[in-house]
């Protein structure tokens, strides 16, 4: 789990340092924990890290997502020449240097749209050109079919604090994990759900602050549930000065389609994740847990007098788009909406805009469903968070990329502050809240395989979002005895051809 509290804290009166990758910094072991701080102490790397200061010298070839699709997805691995963000690009190339210098292991790049594409071309050419493979988490998860990557659990310590083992075992299959993510990665935090609000809006209504108090210590509290965020959304909307619900209004909940997937992932359901007692897949859709769920979100995001969705106001804004989110975005940069559901990457963006806000904007994680949910959960935009994997083919190299993948884990804390501080920090937020709301998000990130593999021609994967479209009634298992059987004989077929593929 990354840490930004006790970081946040000196970060306001200190400039980032990029001199401390002598040694790792020591982190907690509860992945899960919720805005807890901890001891940030430097302590001896040989600890923690299981391979000698010495190692055979090697050059691993990582093939990853270009920057032209990703901000980060080469700059994650390797400095470039010049980059706007500089202390990332610092941090990178610190600790490359250290690396080599320690292991003698050196990080080639190739950067292309799609990885998985590109992996695949050269297993149809017998080519073992690639000792790691990043790419986004659907194309990666996708792919386990066609035994493209080892399974790591005999060849690394997945218990080490610098891998999200909570977020990799809900990844895993039949027991094994065969995709890493963590401190390694900074595209698995960059594209992690959320919500931003107004701190203006909020404090100015007094009924609000009346009733709820102060949005973070709700948070702490374990009070920031799917009924009290309906509430406060109800209170925050009002129509346009034409008397109108549209554009022009202000909502309590900007979101979209898919922000019905994201709060039902919130509540701890994913739409199809793994049976502990099979190891396979399970379907939730229709369980007793997931119909009380989506009742709850159905009625949010349905109600056009409290969310405006971003496929309802498509080509309405100044900047025109084709799928309603620049329209979205605008709406919050007016002024029109109290909580907005986007991803982390966002929070830089509204901040640099040319003309800036007129207003402070916080973080909360995703609602919980009620006070007795254990933890926060925010799930990640499919399409982009990344995940890492080592191809089959890479017999060679094996060892080596092992410790390359340990030793980017190890020593990426000044990375991961560095982009903490620069993309999130000193350009956007300077509360102390903001940074615990951060480490509780990145802590507890969500992937829902229902979300993953295009079961049913896809069908899964906006499934919610059709239903919320109707707004006059919760069709929920009238849709998904629709779609039931063709995503129960998809699934089985993964499964089929999952297990066909490992004998």
């Amino acid at each position: 789990m990354k840490k930004l509290t006790v970081f946040l804290c000196l970060l306001l009166t200190v400039s980032l340092c990029l001199a401390s990758f002598a040694s790792c910094g020591e982190k907690t072991e509860d992945s899960s924990s919720e805005g807890e701080t901890s001891s940030e102490e430097s302590h001896d790397a040989s600890k923690d890290f299981p391979y000698p200061d010495f190692y055979e010298e090697k050059t691993l070839n990582i093939l990853c997502v270009e920057t032209a699709r990703h901000t980060y997805g080469e700059l994650q691995f390797c400095p470039e020449e010049e980059s706007k963000f500089t202390a990332v690009n610092e941090a990178v190339r610190a600790r490359n240097d250290l690396i080599e210098e320690k292991y003698g292991l050196t990080i080639q790049l190739t950067p292309v749209k799609y990885p998985l594409t590109e992996l695949r071309n050269a297993f149809e050419s017998g080519l073992s050109t690639y000792d790691l493979v990043c790419d986004s988490v659907d194309s990666m998860v996708q792919s386990v079919t066609e035994s493209f990557f080892w399974s790591v659990d005999d060849l690394l310590d997945l218990d080490k604090a610098w891998w999200n083992k909570e977020a990799m075992d809900s990844l895993s299959i039949a027991g094994k994990h065969y995709f890493l993510c963590g401190d390694a990665l900074i595209t698995d935090d960059d594209n992690t759900y959320l919500y931003l609000f107004n701190k203006q809006m909020y404090d100015d209504d007094q009924t609000l602050k009346d009733n709820y108090g102060d949005l973070y210590r709700l948070v702490d509290d374990h009070k920031f549930t799917l009924d009290t965020f309906e509430a406060m959304c109800k209170e925050a909307s009002h129509v346009s000065e034409y008397g109108n619900w549209d554009f022009y209004a202000t909502y309590g909940n900007l979101s979209h389609a898919y922000g019905a997937t994201i709060l039902v992932n919130g509540c701890n359901l994913a739409m199809a994740d793994i049976d502990d007692s099979t190891g396979y897949f399970k379907l939730n859709v229709d369980s007793e847990r997931g119909v009380e769920i989506f009742d709850k979100v159905y009625r949010l995001m349905s109600n056009k007098q409290i969310t405006q969705r971003a496929e309802l106001i498509i080509g309405q804004g100044s900047n025109p788009s084709s799928y309603g989110f620049a329209e979205l975005e605008e709406m919050f940069v007016n002024g029109r909406g109290l909580f907005y559901n986007t991803t982390s990457s966002s929070i830089s963006i509204l901040k640099s805009m040319a003309q800036g806000l007129s207003f402070d904007f916080g973080v909360l994680p995703i609602p919980l469903l009620d006070e007795s949910q254990e933890h926060y959960y925010s799930a990640v935009n499919r399409y982009q968070s990344s995940v890492i994997g080592i191809p089959v083919n890479n017999t060679e190299n094996l060892d080596a990329t092992c410790a390359l993948l340990q030793a980017l884990g190890c020593y990426s804390e000044d990375v991961t502050n560095a982009y903490y501080s620069q993309t999130l920090q000193l350009q956007a937020l300077t509360d102390n809240d903001d940074a615990r709301m951060l480490d509780l998000i990145y802590g507890n990130r969500f992937y829902d395989l229902g979300s993953m593999f295009n079961w049913a021609n896809g069908a899964l994967i906006g499934f919610y979002g059709n239903v919320i479209a109707n707004s006059a009634s919760n069709t929920l298992i009238s849709a998904w005895d629709k779609i039931k059987d063709a995503v129960a004989n998809d699934m089985q077929a993964t499964v089929d051809a999952y297990q066909k593929s490992v004998t």
